[in-house]
């Protein structure tokens, strides 16, 4: 009896052990979506996922290092997509990210809206609220009044080019006379910083 409570335990400790072991996905990542009665998933050409996914709200592109050596020097460029697509309000938005016509990556947003998406304006302190992302401000608070790109810079190393800075994106929303305006700076689609110009 003792001997099969013994057993039973090391079992039971060696798959808590595997279990605990077992890498976790990322938040919010997965490999899948359900687009209605159909699943597209990572590996899937762009083209598919068009023909089984609503039409996307918002879509940047832009290139990245394909590879980058020890030595930080950066090798070919892959062409990224990337996609938002709202799913309305009791659903999270998602973002679709392709590297060079394929699906790479699936990750949650925010809940979606239950309008059209960059149809409405919010006020200077729903911006801090409005996501992480550009498309999440775009959905919830629409375009803003003026917006220019700030072109992304090599940084050098020793051995040569090492990568890009990142894509840069400031918009800056006004609010009137009576209110202060707020600068947004967006760097790779991501919301950096918010500030009073």
């Amino acid at each position: 009896m003792a001997a099969g409570y013994a057993s039973f335990m090391i079992r039971a400790l060696f798959s808590l052990a595997l279990l605990l072991l077992a890498p976790v996905p990322a938040f919010g990542a997965s490999d899948s979506l359900w687009c209605g009665q159909r699943i597209v998933k990572v590996g899937d050409p762009i083209w598919q996922v068009a023909r089984r996914c609503p039409q996307p709200f918002w879509q940047e592109t832009y290139d990245q290092p394909a590879a980058v050596d020890r030595r930080g020097r950066a090798y070919g460029l892959d062409r990224i997509e990337v996609w938002t697509i709202n799913f309305g309000p009791n659903q999270f938005m998602r973002r679709l990210e392709f590297v060079n016509g394929r699906l790479s990556r699936v990750r949650k947003l925010g809940y979606g809206v239950e309008y059209e998406p960059g149809s409405r304006r919010c006020g200077p302190y729903e911006l801090g609220k409005a996501g992480e992302t550009i498309a999440e401000v775009f959905a919830r608070c629409g375009r803003p009044d003026y917006s220019y790109e700030i072109p992304a810079e090599p940084a050098y190393g020793y051995s040569g080019l090492a990568r890009h800075s990142g894509e840069r994106r400031v918009w800056t929303y006004d609010f009137g006379p009576r209110q202060q305006a707020r600068e947004l700076l967006f760097i790779d689609g991501r919301l950096s910083r918010i500030s009073i110009p």
